[in-house]
């Protein structure tokens, strides 16, 4: 299994960077050790410049010459991809959101249905328990990852009570999490989704319904539309989920 970790934290050990540590201490315990990192911070990223080039032929990735180029190709091997980052701003870190917004390349090579065999796993730690700023930047990747078929992880520190490395319970969760990926092997996608054209192909039917639900293209929007009995609102999506649930098995 390949393993990416991406710590966008500035501090390399800060509550983050250590949580992230003792997560691939966990892993390298069971045996996996083929793990790649990057310190975000340390890379020249510039943001996203909505040119839609990455999305024409011959689909090489990102036009922009800087260290996200670096990062892709690991990105695009991983297994398991690891998004370590803190909440600054009731958001993630600058560093971090920086770098989603350059996922737009990972839509590209999807049409070899890399990203619904990935899982993702978010290290967030947050100096302010407010659910507006942490529970909507856990929201955000929740959502990412459930329309493209990833199974997600978190584990989350509130870092104004102390360091995360005065915790022994929570560094104890990130290493125990880390360790239970040991059986994980790639799954098999065959489960379609439901929206013609759009050509996903997903591990289960619960992750077909997951991102039918979760997605936000017209095509998609429209299908919601049609089949779903109420647009999809922050409440509701383990409702709808189980409505298209239902769906697809009546369809298969």
């Amino acid at each position: 299994m390949k393993t990416l970790i991406l710590k966008a934290s500035p501090r390399n050990d800060g509550n983050t960077a250590t949580m992230a540590d003792r997560f691939a201490a966990g892993l390298r315990d069971v045996g996996e050790d083929h793990i790649t990192e990057f310190c975000l911070n340390d890379l020249s990223i510039r943001p996203c410049q909505a040119c839609n080039r990455c999305l024409q032929p011959p689909y090489e990735g990102c036009i922009l010459d800087d260290d996200f180029m670096t990062v892709y190709p690991a990105f695009r091997a991983a297994d398991l991809l690891v998004f370590a980052a803190p909440i600054y701003w009731w958001h993630l870190c600058a560093q971090m959101k920086t770098f989603v917004d350059r996922m737009h390349p990972m839509l590209t090579f999807d049409r070899d249905h890399c990203l619904p065999t990935k899982d993702l796993v978010l290290i967030t730690a947050c100096f302010a328990e407010d659910p507006y700023g942490v529970g909507l930047a856990i929201k955000t990747l929740e959502s990412i990852a459930g329309w493209a078929g990833m199974d997600f992880h978190v584990v989350r520190h509130h870092s104004a009570v102390h360091h995360v490395r005065e915790d022994a319970a929570k560094q104890q969760e990130a290493f125990d999490l880390g360790r239970s990926f040991g059986a994980r092997r790639s799954p098999a996608v065959s489960v379609p989704c439901p929206v013609d054209g759009c050509g996903f192909r997903f591990r289960s039917v619960d992750h077909a319904a997951m991102h039918v639900v979760m997605a936000a293209g017209d095509d998609h929007l429209r299908w919601k539309a049609e089949n779903l009995s109420e647009p999809h609102t922050l409440s509701n999506t383990h409702a709808l989920c189980a409505e298209a649930q239902e769906l697809l098995v009546k369809a298969a």
